[in-house]
């Protein structure tokens, strides 16, 4: 750490580390830490829980919840998991060695840093289970289970949320709902989009095929049966690409013309995108929402619905058209689809992949490096009075401008 006279002018690279909450999944959160590692390359990367079959070439990784019995917790999932991650992150003396801490998920908030650590960091949700989507939560969990979660949860973790000295957001919803159920101040809040790789999509040197395509993990919160339902009501094409515990139910909803393809590669997700006729995107109160964008950089037009970022990735009638669900007020989803079959869009595919450029991997870059240059200024606890007997304030090193 910094030495006890305050100087940090000398701060540099290897004294930032970062710190992601697990690899458990290859989702958006994984690579978003991933990319964390690519903008500070020389800068130590843990990880709460190591899989090395899911990890980049590019990105060495250390785990940083050590032990038999912490590696069963996090392996066995669940409450266990959440207990191992608890009692884990709280001192990581790893991470008490470097000036600058950059974490990644809501697990590293249960970490307790030196006083003289700037600390940054960046939250995907809220525990949506207990705080957006508690309506949800309700109608699914016994009593018993609800008490524990809504209490004993928030209790062992709510406490925690307010010691990092910036946070950093994927969008400007999670930002509201930082302040309204962390209660964080605004200005200590930052929204930088997660880094989504639009160059690798285009809409060149592809033509338009006869089908529609949705793209997520089947699981009941992308609610991937309201798109289902409307297409069993149309005559037209759905490919449903992705998997997860809602595909066998899913498929024995679906009429003859929606197709499950199941796990799709990086290569055919981009051909599939770009060739679609459209995206249709029905996630619940959706964070960010990467498959959206990746779609839009392919040029393709988003039938999104009028909830969360999505509503926002939407420019109504220009790159696609928003819908609402069944008993609120608005377009249904076959509306939508059917207006989209009259009118098409506005804008161009050129036009469509130039929007989506504001979610770009380097825009988060800059981002994410403007973040930590305003964390490490406003973290400067010099006194006023010491700048009369010398001149060693802290500085911003020119990696994080």
């Amino acid at each position: 750490m910094t030495d006890k006279s305050g100087d940090r002018s000398n701060c540099s690279s290897s004294n930032l580390a970062i710190a992601h909450w697990g690899e458990h999944a290859n989702g958006g959160g994984d690579r978003l830490a991933w990319e964390l590692a690519r903008v500070f390359d020389d800068a130590p990367f843990y990880v709460g829980w190591h899989d090395e079959s899911i990890e980049p070439d590019d990105i060495e990784a250390e785990q940083l919840i050590q032990g038999p019995l912490m590696n069963h917790a996090l392996e066995r999932g669940g409450l266990t998991r959440k207990l191992a991650h608890l009692l884990g992150w709280q001192l990581a003396s790893p991470l008490r060695d470097y000036d600058i801490l950059l974490t990644s998920g809501n697990e590293p908030l249960f970490y307790v840093p030196p006083d003289d650590q700037t600390w940054i960091a960046y939250i995907h949700h809220t525990n949506r289970r207990q705080s957006d989507q508690l309506t949800e939560v309700e109608s699914k969990r016994l009593k018993a289970v609800r008490l524990l979660v809504h209490y004993a949860i928030r209790v062992a973790f709510d406490h925690n949320t307010h010691k990092p000295d910036l946070f950093v957001v994927n969008s400007e919803i999670v930002k509201r709902r930082v302040v309204r159920y962390w209660g964080i101040p605004e200005e200590k809040i930052h929204v930088v989009y997660p880094p989504v790789d639009t160059h690798s999509y285009s809409p060149e040197g592809s033509d338009t095929d006869d089908y529609y395509i949705t793209l997520s993990r089947l699981d009941w919160h992308k609610d991937i049966d309201g798109i289902v339902r409307a297409f069993n009501d149309l005559d037209e094409r759905l490919l449903i690409a992705g998997d997860g515990p809602e595909r066998e139910r899913l498929e024995s909803l679906a009429q003859d013309n929606i197709e499950f393809l199941g796990f799709v590669d990086e290569t055919e997700k981009r051909r599939l995108l770009s060739s679609a006729k459209a995206f249709v995107f029905n996630g619940r109160d959706e964070d960010f929402g990467i498959a959206p964008v990746e779609a839009l950089a392919a040029g393709t037009p988003l039938l999104g619905v009028k909830e969360g970022m999505t509503q926002f990735q939407v420019i109504d009638g220009k790159n696609g058209y928003r819908h609402t669900r069944p008993g609120s007020s608005g377009p249904s989803l076959i509306d939508t689809i059917q207006r989209f079959e009259r009118e098409g869009v506005e804008w161009s595919d050129s036009e469509i992949a130039s929007f989506a450029d504001r979610f770009s991997v380097e825009a988060f870059q800059n981002g994410i490096r403007d973040s930590v240059a305003e964390a490490i200024s406003k973290a400067d606890i010099t006194p006023a009075w010491y700048e009369n007997y010398q001149s060693d304030k802290p500085d911003i090193p020119q990696k994080y401008q």
